[in-house]
């Protein structure tokens, strides 16, 4: 985007004003930014393989995905590209912030400690890649209404194909694989719970356009993904996504960016107490049940009692990326007969921060939650500086804190190119931007 730097009284793209050739040349940089950003978007939230029959936690994991494979190497080498020759080179400091070489960290050693590394750093270039590209949805539009009219062309085009599937291809678009899922609501998504927080996420953009002077749009936005979150059925997102709203909300309406933070560490507290809290506490366990009919949340408290029984073996590193569920370290494992349920199948643990640990062990999750969750708070009250940026602001903090408290149930984290896990980059990112210059 166009920035101002802080302090200083002009923008980064500015100057004298160009001749009839420097203006059509800028005004062609600026089509090529959008457009790229655009793909961007849609290939994140779309994927190279929608409407896909396979489950996704079916997936071969050793033999790797051709398409995949080639797909975001081209995507990711036109995106490096783009950024270099498209936008103020001055933008891609970013890419050399704390934050960002510490994800870098925690990939390379999610690598480094797995059981196969040479296998696995196809993973890891696989998931770097989408970060990038995740990024520069962010970084390449020339402004903010540029921004706003390039996300939401996106966003309208996504929800186009998903409500297309759900016409043409109810059998695919909407889940009848399992007795657990059937009849919700999926889209060209491989999955509800991948389906639902990327609408709630839709949800959210809706209300930053209505309050950026886009109010039909956001009112379309708005009605579509909220009917989807609804019927995809997911209930920890329908609990979750009002709360992430009225926490940044909250703030905002008393000018107190500190008040969200706060608002924000005792929701995490709260649903942390709420959740795997409940394994340590039977007082906790016994308010989880007052609260909610199934306190056992779909069998997840077997998986993370299963998983914190094993992070004690490599407790500082953890296991390394691939590394646990879904590999014979799980599944050799004598029927747990005497469990709720067979965990020996599943592909993950559904708890972000319980999982890190298995993956990177506590090093690896504590640099990972700070550069994802406590991070980008901070730069969110920087980036009330600059009142021009509150609204964008807000509107990633609103994603940072929703996949924070959603991290207590499902698992995203160095996701290759999951699209829950790119949402966050992308909001990441962002704050990154509205913390250091005065979008324009």
């Amino acid at each position: 985007m166009s920035v101002a730097v802080a302090h200083q009284d002009r923008t980064l793209n500015g100057g004298v004003p160009p001749g009839d050739f420097d203006a059509l040349r800028r005004r062609m940089k600026r089509f090529a930014a959008c457009a790229l950003a655009f793909l961007a978007f849609c290939l994140l939230m779309i994927s190279l393989q929608p409407f896909d029959f396979t489950s996704p936690f079916a997936a071969d994991k050793t033999a790797g995905d051709r398409l995949n494979q080639i797909g975001y190497v081209i995507a990711g080498s036109l995106t490096i590209l783009g950024l270099i020759t498209l936008i103020n080179r001055r933008l891609l400091r970013i890419f050399a912030t704390p934050g960002w070489l510490a994800m870098v960290a925690v990939l390379v050693l999610a690598m480094l400690v797995a059981r196969d590394p040479l296998n696995e750093s196809r993973a890891i270039a696989l998931t770097l890649i989408g970060m990038i590209v995740a990024a520069s949805i962010v970084l390449l539009p020339p402004d903010e209404r540029s921004f706003q009219r390039v996300s939401a062309a996106a966003i309208l085009t996504i929800l186009a194909v998903s409500y297309l599937g759900i016409l043409l291809l109810p059998a695919i678009a909407i889940h009848g694989d399992d007795l657990l899922h059937v009849g919700r609501w999926r889209g060209h998504f491989s999955h509800k719970n991948i389906a639902s927080p990327i609408m709630s996420v839709f949800i959210m953009f809706a209300i930053y356009f209505w309050r950026s002077k886009m109010p039909a749009i956001g009112a379309i936005v708005f009605v579509l993904a909220a009917l989807f979150v609804f019927q995809a059925g997911a209930k920890s997102t329908n609990g979750l996504l009002p709360v992430a709203i009225a926490v940044v909300l909250a703030g905002r309406m008393f000018g107190l960016p500190l008040l969200t933070v706060g608002l924000y560490a005792l929701t995490m507290a709260a649903v942390g107490a709420l959740t795997v809290g409940t394994l340590f506490s039977d007082t906790l366990a016994r308010a989880t049940a007052a609260i909610l009919s199934d306190p056992t949340f779909t069998g997840r408290l077997t998986l993370w009692q299963y998983g914190l029984e094993n992070v004690t073996a490599n407790l500082w590193l953890g296991n390394g990326f691939d590394s646990f569920w879904g590999t014979s370290v799980v599944e050799d494992t004598e029927d747990p007969f005497e469990r709720a349920w067979d965990f020996r199948g599943i592909s993950n643990g559904h708890n972000n921060y319980i999982d890190m640990v298995l993956v990177g062990g506590l090093v690896g999750a504590s640099v990972l939650v700070w550069a994802v969750f406590i991070a980008p708070a901070v730069n969110y009250v920087k980036s009330n500086r600059f009142a021009a940026n509150r609204n964008l602001a807000d509107l990633f903090m609103m994603i940072v804190v929703f996949m924070a408290l959603l991290s207590f149930l499902e698992t995203f984290l160095i996701g290759r190119v999951d699209p829950v896990w790119l949402a966050l980059i992308i909001a990441v990112t962002g704050l990154q931007l509205t913390s250091r210059y005065k979008i324009v």
